[in-house]
């Protein structure tokens, strides 16, 4: 598993800073491993602190709506883990039961 220094981050993407860099970890948009070595990124968060940058600099994004962005992805992407663990548990259901599911998610998907 990868690991970054903030040196590091900064180094691979271009519009990293160490002041932004504070002010990311600040907001809690990213939250550094600490181990004995001291602070340390994963690959995810290399991931997530490109994508603030180029949020905030592209989009203009920064406070409140570039917290509001990466609380709304999160969820997302939580969202995204339990439909697909409901697919996964589904699957392993008889053809009958899976019908009958499906049939009842048209139903209520009609009634929004």
């Amino acid at each position: 598993m990868a690991r970054y220094t903030a040196d590091e981050l900064i180094a691979v993407i271009e519009d990293l800073t160490a002041p932004r860099l504070t002010h990311y970890v600040e907001m809690r948009a990213v939250r550094p491993v600490l181990s004995d070595g001291g602070e340390s990124f994963r690959e995810i968060d290399r991931a997530r602190i490109q994508l603030l940058c180029h949020l905030t600099e592209d989009y203009g994004l920064d406070g409140d709506a570039l917290s509001l962005v990466m609380q709304i992805l999160d969820e997302m992407h939580g969202l995204r883990g339990e439909v697909q663990a409901m697919m996964t548990a589904l699957a392993e259901e008889p053809d009958e039961s899976r019908q009958r599911i499906a049939a009842r998610i048209r139903h209520a998907r009609r009634l929004d």
